[in-house]
């Protein structure tokens, strides 16, 4: 039974190691959450003033954008500016999930392109729907009653947006700028310890066409400028790109991460 009894101790100081550590991984994940939570706060209320204050300015800016069978227009001027948050609740309180900036480019040209080629009529629409552009077809067809024709009216505006998504397990943050510097999508991370006044100053600043140092900011893009400079130097053809991040896939189901913050959270 001596034999048997050490066994025993063994495992039993391993069940209290393990829970030791999993009680102390839930604190420190806590932590981070609530952290993000406070970053959160503090770009919310930023770009709650920064649209209050660009939609009563209405300052004269403008930003070119190429249109596919069009050609580039040159005078699309930003409008109409708004916040949404997007919320998840967590045991009996509210925390935000998603914060994101909305604004519209116009112009007041007609924007018209005509494809006579089926495949092309199709790339077209692939092309509008996955910038988000809004657009009426007219469809011709020949006497065999298949399209050979299309023309397609593009409504005269640009919807931007300006999203910030985080990974609360790590306390980094997100943020995708979609349809800003033309029809793209742009990526960057940043720890949530770098999220603050001056980040989101010099973001303020970038999307104004003020002089800033906004794409330079954060040890991620750092990194992945230093990236770009080995490849140059090392003559290699590469384009560092920063990865596409999805917002968390954590439904809250049993087990999974925002249901385990339900017994730490305050």
């Amino acid at each position: 039974m001596a034999f048997l009894d050490e066994l025993k101790k063994e495992a039993e100081a391993q069940k209290h190691l393990e829970q030791v550590q999993t009680q102390s991984k839930l604190a420190a994940v806590s932590q981070n959450f609530l952290l993000v939570q406070i970053k959160y706060k503090e770009i919310h209320h930023y770009l709650l003033e920064l649209v209050n204050q660009l939609n009563v300015l209405s300052l004269d800016l403008v930003r070119p954008y190429y249109i596919e069978g069009f050609g580039m227009i040159d005078d699309f001027r930003p409008r109409d500016y708004a916040l949404s948050v997007d919320s998840i609740r967590i045991g009996q309180k509210d925390y935000a999930n998603t914060l994101v900036l909305r604004f519209k480019c116009a112009t007041e040209k007609s924007i018209t392109v005509e494809r006579n080629v089926p495949s092309q009529i199709d790339n077209l629409k692939d092309y509008l729907w996955q910038n988000n552009l809004k657009y009426q077809c007219t469809e011709y067809k020949n006497e065999r009653g298949l399209v050979a024709r299309a023309t397609f009216n593009v409504t005269s505006e640009i919807p931007v947006t300006i999203r910030f998504t985080a990974d609360f397990e790590n306390a980094k943050i997100f943020l995708q700028m979609k349809n800003f510097s033309g029809l793209t999508v742009s990526e960057f991370v940043y720890d949530a310890k770098e999220v603050g006044s001056e980040l989101l100053d010099e973001m303020a600043k970038y999307l104004i066409d003020k002089p800033n140092k906004f794409r330079e900011w954060g040890q991620h893009q750092q990194s992945m400028r230093e990236l770009t400079r080995q490849a140059r130097q090392n003559k290699e053809v590469s384009y560092a790109q920063t990865p596409a991040q999805s917002e968390p896939e954590d439904t809250g189901k049993e087990g999974g991460f925002f249901s385990r913050l339900k017994s730490i959270l305050p």
